[in-house]
C-alpha cells in the first residue's frame, strides 16, 4: 500500500469512517517494521487484536484457494484412475472373449472353423440349387412343423 493511501485510511480511521476490511489492512501497514514513527499511534489505537484479525483473515484465505487447488488435484487424479480402471476393465473383457465356429450337425456339435465353413457353404449351396428355395429356407427356420 502507498504511504497516501495508508494516510488516507489513517484520516478515515480517525473519524471513524473505516470499514472492518479496511482496518484490517490499515493495522498491516502501521505495524510494518519500516512504517513511520508517527503510525506507531495509531497501531497502538487499532491494538493487537486488529491486527491479528486481519493476519488470520489472511492467513484464511491463504488456506482456502490452497484448499481449492488441493481439492482439484485430487479430483483429476480420481478421474484418471477411473478412466485408466475402465479402459482396463474393457481391455480385459475383450481379451477373454473370443470368436468361435459353432455347428450342430445331426445332434453334433462341430467346433472346427474349417469344417463350420464348409458345412455352411454346403447348406448355402444346397439352398440355391434347389428350385425350390423358399420352401427350404422355410424347413431351416420351422424344423418344427
Amino acid at each position: 500500500m502507498k504511504r497516501e493511501e495508508t494516510e488516507r485510511l489513517i484520516s478515515k480511521y480517525l473519524e471513524g469512517a473505516t470499514t472492518p476490511e479496511e482496518e484490517a489492512r490499515l493495522a498491516q501497514e502501521v505495524n510494518q517494521p519500516d512504517a513511520p514513527l508517527e503510525w506507531k499511534a495509531i497501531a497502538t489505537m487499532l491494538g493487537q487484536l486488529t491486527l491479528d484479525e486481519a493476519t488470520y483473515d489472511e492467513e484464511m484465505a491463504h488456506r482456502r484457494s490452497r484448499t481449492r487447488w488441493s481439492h482439484r488435484i485430487w479430483a483429476i487424479a480420481a478421474s484418471i484412475v477411473v478412466v485408466a480402471g475402465i479402459g482396463l476393465w474393457l481391455y480385459n473383457q475383450q481379451e477373454t472373449q473370443t470368436n468361435m465356429a459353432i455347428a450342430y450337425v445331426d445332434g453334433q456339435t462341430i467346433t472346427d472353423e474349417d469344417r463350420v465353413l464348409a458345412i455352411a457353404e454346403d447348406a448355402v449351396c444346397d439352398i440355391f440349387s434347389n428350385s425350390d428355395a423358399e420352401e427350404s429356407l422355410y424347413e431351416i427356420f420351422n424344423p418344427e412343423e
